[in-house]
């Protein structure tokens, strides 16, 4: 870091009254603190962070300075020599105001290296993990998964000593055997069923006798939950878009149930539930008209099946269910334990990385048949993409994703942006009649945004660059999409005509896409850095860096700070 960027963050600090997520002061006037190992482990388990030492954050941030400044850094260094894993921070002296501080840059540690503790007091006593402006320890259950993490978790395997094959459900064995037999290894025809579903590890030896895993029976049992009571899933549905708040006639929830069985009864069954509360709508796409649910019903099931496959089931969390929870503005489905592995928010769906901590589940479940036809996992690491597909297919945004380590949640907003507004906007235009990526297409464009081939096809499902530029095309053609630069680097947007026919402009007005409006919530108590800004609203530094210049161009929000600096903050204009 540079003299001047070390200007502009104490900036920004002063013009945010504290610390932040990402940045930690210390005075270190009579040496340093003794609870500075927990910024250290804080960081190190979360994105990373900067502390400065020789600042003084209750006399407005004021630069105080440290009085040996190499003795200092080598304390530091010693301090960080101390955590376990060694943590390898960047320590460094600037000079400020004519005093020096000490900045050590503290770097994320790997996942499957974590919990970064303290080494004399141990991971359970001595991790911790940055929240807002402060370091809190982690829990034990946050220790226990990220220790998990390290290994190869086997908690799927476990025997159920009370459990017997008269547990399972023969119908569906059946089928799975049948599957199995017709698509894998000759060995699975050569076996008897039940050295089959052995090798399968839908079946173990504990004590001399056979009994179910418990993969087995989550995914055959007539009744798991005889064994396991927790290992269901609750759905409810309310009536406000906030808990506790209540209905027009008083009413807290307007479903509220638990779902038992087995994992394809459950998924089943919760589909079942959420559709009985949700509303179908109308949609015209080129000639014909089409009733479409809320949430598409290919999306939900990928969801709850990824949930139920990844959530932990360490003794830990057979207390804890998967919940489902369904507001007029949104959908969250949340499952016990954070994700696993290599993979973090930032690349899901960007990625065919396969990463599970129940392999023997999802193996099972990649061979049993859902009822429609379909397997009920594909086990490809194709789910979240497919989300997102089926998502921009039908012109809605993308989800939230959000991992806290003790959990794992998937919120998706109830909002299209092919909405009745929208659909009457697209009718008003001189087109022909359009696909449903075109008319998702249109209305991004309607929102401020100039879209390329691949943003066209990131964000309306299309997979196949030709038909993006086919498409694209016949709304150029069409009068409605101009077009600048070409081949690879053509950008299209919509023409001055056809932003008259709306009505309205979006870089001047209060139409603000979803994306915006995430943003602007999140700027609503406090200026935040960009990278505080993708944590809190869960989404990628490009729907960030996006959101952040229509808003700006809007007069929504300013800039704290020099542009390009990674200590520039955002606010919300007075």
């Amino acid at each position: 870091m540079e003299q001047s960027e070390l200007t502009e963050l104490i900036e920004s600090l002063r013009a945010h009254g504290a610390d932040h997520l990402t940045c930690e002061v210390k005075r270190a006037k009579g040496g340093l603190p003794a609870t500075l190992w927990e910024s250290i482990s804080a960081f190190a388990n979360a994105g990373g962070g900067q502390i400065l030492l020789g600042v003084d954050e209750k006399s407005g941030f004021t630069v105080t300075g440290v009085d040996d400044p190499g003795m200092t850094e080598a304390q530091v260094g010693a301090v960080c020599s101390e955590m376990e894993p060694p943590v390898r921070a960047e320590i460094v002296t600037l000079t400020l105001d004519r005093r020096s501080v000490v900045l050590c840059t503290v770097p994320p540690v790997p996942r499957d290296q974590r919990p970064c503790h303290k080494r004399a007091l141990g991971p359970w006593a001595g991790s911790r993990i940055r929240i807002a402006d402060g370091d809190r320890k982690l829990t034990d259950y946050e220790v226990a998964v990220l220790l998990a993490n390290r290994t190869e978790p086997r908690h799927d395997l476990t025997p159920i000593p009370a459990a017997t094959l008269e547990d399972l459900d023969p119908a569906l064995v059946t089928a799975f055997l049948r599957r199995v037999r017709d698509t894998k290894s000759d060995i699975f025809r050569r076996v008897d069923d039940q050295r089959a579903l052995t090798m399968l590890n839908v079946l173990t030896v504990h004590e001399g006798r056979v009994v179910p895993t418990l993969a087995g029976l989550l995914v055959f049992g007539f009744y798991p939950q005889t064994f396991e009571p927790q290992l269901d899933l609750t759905v409810v549905a309310f009536p406000a878009t906030e808990a506790g708040v209540l209905g027009k006639f008083g009413e807290r929830f307007t479903e509220n149930r638990s779902i038992d069985g087995p994992i394809p009864a459950i998924v089943a069954e919760c589909i079942r539930v959420l559709k009985r509360n949700m509303r179908r709508r109308s949609i015209v796409s080129g000639i014909f008209r089409v009733d479409e649910w809320e949430y598409p019903e290919e999306v939900l099931r990928e969801a709850l099946v990824n949930a139920l496959v990844h959530r932990d089931y360490s003794e830990f969390a057979r207390g804890m269910q998967v919940q489902v929870e369904m507001y007029p503005d949104r959908l969250l489905i949340r499952n016990p334990g954070g994700l696993y592995g290599p993979v973090d928010v930032g690349s899901l769906g960007a990625s065919t990385v396969t990463s599970s901590r129940n392999r023997a589940l999802l193996k099972i479940l990649e061979d049993t048949p859902f009822g429609d036809g379909h397997m009920v996992c594909e086990n490809r690491g194709t789910g979240i993409t497919r989300i997102l597909v089926a998502l921009g297919e039908a012109g809605m945004e993308p989800p939230r994703f959000t991992d806290d380590i003790s959990s794992f949640a998937v919120e998706f907003p109830n909002h299209t942006l092919l909405d009745e507004d929208a659909l009457t906007w697209l009718a008003s235009l001189p087109v022909p009649p359009l696909s449903r990526s075109q008319m998702t297409a249109l209305v991004i464009m309607r929102n401020g945004a100039a879209l390329t081939n691949s943003t066209f096809r990131s964000s309306t499902g299309v997979q196949d660059s030709r038909i993006a530029t086919r498409e694209l095309k016949e709304l150029v053609d069409a009068g409605v999409v101009e077009q600048a630069g070409t081949r690879g680097s053509a950008t299209y947007q919509l023409t001055t005509l056809a932003r008259a026919g709306s009505g309205d402009d979006p870089l001047h007005d209060g139409d603000l896409t979803a994306n915006e409006r995430h943003i602007l919530a999140a700027l609503a108590g406090e200026p935040r850095l960009r990278a505080e800004l993708e944590q809190t609203t869960g989404l990628t530094k490009v729907q960030v860096q996006h959101a952040l210049e229509t808003l700006r161009k809007k007069g929504r929000i300013v800039m704290l700070g020099k542009p390009r600096s990674r200590s520039a903050r955002w606010s919300a204009s007075p």
